[in-house]
C-alpha cells in the first residue's frame, strides 16, 4: 500500500508567521517614534527664570542680576562676578543665609565683588556702591536702625510695586506649571492610549495565530487518522470494540457465566468489600449485588464499563495497576479476577499480587480464576482463541507464586470439565485420555491474607 503522508500547510504556517513579526516590527518602530519625538512635538522645557548669558565685556548692572532668585542668583552672581560657579560648600553657606532673611542680594554681590578673588576677576558691577554703602550703614547700632527706618519710608512705593511685580511673576509661573502639567499629562495619555491599542493588536494577532495553527493541527490529526485507517492501525476504540464481540463470540451468555460463579460466593460472602479486577461484562458483579454482597469493579474497557453501569454497577474505567495504587493499604476484604492473570507478563503478575496483598486486610481472600493448561486442547488451542492472552499458567506455577508472595491455605479448584466429550469406554486408558483432552477446562487458585 502506497503511503501518503499528511500534508501540512507549511506555506500557510510561514505567512502566518511572517505577518506576526511584521505587526511586531511596526508597533515596536511605533513605540519607538513615540518614545524619541522630536522636541517641537515634545512637552515643552520647563524653565521658571531666564538663563543667564555672560557678558563678553564682564560688565553688569546690579538689575541684570537682582532678576534671579533663590538658588539660580547664588549661582548667577558668581558666574557672574567671579566667573566660575559655586562649590557645594559656598551654595549652602550662600543659600542659608538668603533664606534667613539677614542678608540679602545686594550683600551677597557687595560680599563677592569686593572680595580678593573680586577684586583680582575686574569685573564691572554698576549700580552697586551706593545700595552697598547703605546696607552697610543700616548696619551700624542706633544710627543703622534711623538709617533703615528712613530707607524703608523712602522705598515703601517701590516695595509695595515690586510686591506686585512679584505676586504677577509668581501667578505667571503657576500658570507655565500648570500649561506643563496638562501638556505633559495628554501626552502621556496618548502614549498609554497607543501602547493599548498595539496590546490589544498584538492579542488579536496571536489568537489568530493560535486559531490558523489549531486548524492545522486538526487537519493534520485527521489526516494522520485517515493514515492509519488504511494501513490498519486500529485505535483503542476499534479495540475494545473488537475484545467485546470476541468474549460474546467465545465467552458464553450472561446467565450461564453467573451460574459458573455461583461457586465462589461461599468465599467472599463474609469478606466484603470486595474488588473484581477486569470486570468486563458484570456478571460476578451482578451476582454479589443479588447476593447483597458490597462490591465495586475495574475494568479499561470503555464499551463493558458502559454496559456495567448501565445495569447500576459500581464500575471504574481505569487500568488495574492504576486503581490499586491509589487504593488504601488493607481496605477490601476480597479481590478477584476471572481471566486475567493470563494477559499479564511474569514481572506485572508478580506485582499484580504484591498489590493484592498490600490492598487486602487481614483474613482477606483473593481468588484468580484462569484457563487450565493441562487440559491438551485448552493449552494448545482454545487458550489462543484470545489473541492478547501471554502464555498459560499451569496449576504448580501460581501455586507457588501465591506461596511466595505471603498467601496460605491456598486451593486449586478444578472447573468446568468438558462432559458432553468425553469417549465412552471403561478402564484407566480412557479415564487418562478424558483427563488430558476433556477434562477441567478452568482453574480458580484461592489464597488468604492470615495475620493481623
Amino acid at each position: 500500500m502506497r503511503m501518503n503522508p499528511p500534508q501540512l500547510e507549511i506555506d500557510v504556517l510561514a505567512a502566518v508567521i511572517s505577518e506576526s513579526m511584521a505587526a511586531q516590527q511596526e508597533d515596536q518602530m511605533l513605540a519607538h517614534n513615540a518614545q524619541t519625538a522630536s522636541p517641537k512635538n515634545g512637552p515643552p522645557k520647563l524653565k521658571l527664570q531666564p538663563d543667564f548669558q555672560a557678558s563678553a565685556d564682564h560688565r553688569y548692572h546690579i538689575h541684570d542680576l537682582l532678576r534671579y532668585h533663590d538658588r539660580v542668583f547664588v549661582q548667577v552672581a558668581y558666574r557672574a562676578v567671579l566667573k566660575r560657579s559655586p562649590d557645594e560648600r559656598e551654595l549652602l553657606r550662600d543659600l542659608q543665609r538668603l533664606r534667613s532673611g539677614n542678608t540679602n542680594k545686594i550683600d551677597l554681590l557687595a560680599a563677592l565683588r569686593f572680595s580678593a578673588e573680586g577684586r583680582a576677576k575686574g569685573v564691572r558691577l554698576d549700580g552697586l556702591v551706593v545700595p552697598a554703602l547703605i546696607r552697610r550703614l543700616g548696619q551700624l547700632p542706633v544710627l543703622g536702625y534711623a538709617v533703615r527706618l528712613g530707607i524703608a519710608l523712602v522705598r515703601l512705593p517701590n516695595q509695595i510695586r515690586d510686591q506686585r511685580e512679584f505676586g504677577s511673576y509668581v501667578l505667571s509661573q503657576h500658570e507655565q506649571i500648570a500649561d506643563f502639567i496638562n501638556l505633559t499629562g495628554d501626552q502621556i495619555n496618548s502614549l498609554v492610549n497607543e501602547q493599548q491599542t498595539i496590546a490589544q493588536r498584538q492579542a488579536d494577532l496571536f489568537d489568530d495565530v493560535k486559531s490558523r495553527i489549531d486548524t492545522l493541527r486538526a487537519d493534520a490529526v485527521q489526516q494522520l487518522t485517515a493514515l492509519r485507517f488504511r494501513i490498519g492501525d486500529l485505535s483503542n476504540l476499534d479495540l475494545d470494540t473488537l475484545y467485546v464481540a470476541l468474549e460474546d463470540r467465545f465467552r458464553g451468555t450472561r446467565e450461564e457465566i453467573k451460574e459458573r460463579f455461583r461457586e465462589y460466593l461461599p468465599y467472599v460472602r463474609d469478606n466484603g468489600p470486595v474488588i473484581d479486577l477486569g470486570s468486563g461484562r458484570g456478571e460476578w458483579l451482578e451476582l454479589l449485588t443479588d447476593n447483597a454482597i458490597k462490591a465495586r469493579g475495574v475494568d479499561r474497557n470503555s464499551f463493558q464499563v458502559e454496559e456495567c453501569r448501565a445495569r447500576g454497577l459500581d464500575v471504574t474505567e481505569q487500568d488495574l495497576f492504576a486503581y490499586l495504587a491509589n487504593t488504601a493499604n488493607e481496605s477490601a476484604g476480597a479481590i478477584t479476577g476471572f481471566h486475567i492473570i493470563e494477559h499479564f507478563s511474569f514481572n506485572a503478575l508478580v506485582a499484580l499480587l504484591n498489590e493484592v496483598m498490600r490492598v487486602l486486610r487481614p483474613g482477606g481472600v483473593v481468588i484468580f480464576e484462569t484457563p487450565n493448561p493441562e487440559n491438551i486442547v485448552v493449552g494448545s488451542n482454545y487458550f489462543y482463541l484470545d489473541p492478547t492472552h501471554r502464555h498459560p499458567l499451569p496449576t504448580e506455577l501460581m501455586e507457588f507464586l501465591f506461596k511466595n508472595r505471603g498467601f496460605e491455605k491456598i486451593e486449586l479448584l478444578p472447573l468446568h470439565p468438558w462432559e458432553s466429550g468425553r469417549v465412552a469406554g471403561a478402564g484407566q486408558l480412557a479415564e487418562r485420555f478424558n483427563a488430558y483432552f476433556y477434562g477441567p477446562m478452568d482453574y480458580a487458585v484461592v489464597g488468604r491474607k492470615i495475620g493481623a
